[in-house]
């Protein structure tokens, strides 16, 4: 078992308006996938891209939503959404705080980033 204190891991911009934090790594003895906690600042965004592998995202505060493959949806906390492989997904705070969310990904799909 393996236990975090969110408040002692290291936050990471990757980009402007939004920040990382790595809450389980494969560094941390995970077998199959990593945790993190992403923030997106009122008005910022990711970039976009599609990735090779799925994402499972749970909304912890605020809203936003996610635009991608000619579709948009419309989210806030409590909402889990499937990004599956290779699909394009921009992420984009839409109210007046900070959005949140777990983002849950294969080991070592994006170590270029921790």
């Amino acid at each position: 078992m393996y236990a975090v204190k969110t408040n002692s891991v290291q936050k990471k911009v990757i980009h402007p308006g939004v920040s990382i934090k790595w809450l389980i790594k494969r560094e941390d003895g995970a077998p199959s996938f990593e945790m993190r906690l992403l923030v997106i600042e009122k008005g910022g965004s990711t970039t976009g891209r599609p990735h090779p592998f799925e994402h499972e995202v749970f909304v912890t505060a605020g809203k936003g939503k996610i635009a991608g493959d000619g579709e948009t949806i419309a989210v806030t906390a409590g909402d889990a959404i499937l990004i599956n492989p290779n699909e394009k997904h921009q992420i984009i705070n839409s109210g007046d705080e900070p959005l949140e969310f777990i983002c849950i990904i294969p080991n070592g799909k994006e170590d270029r980033i921790k």
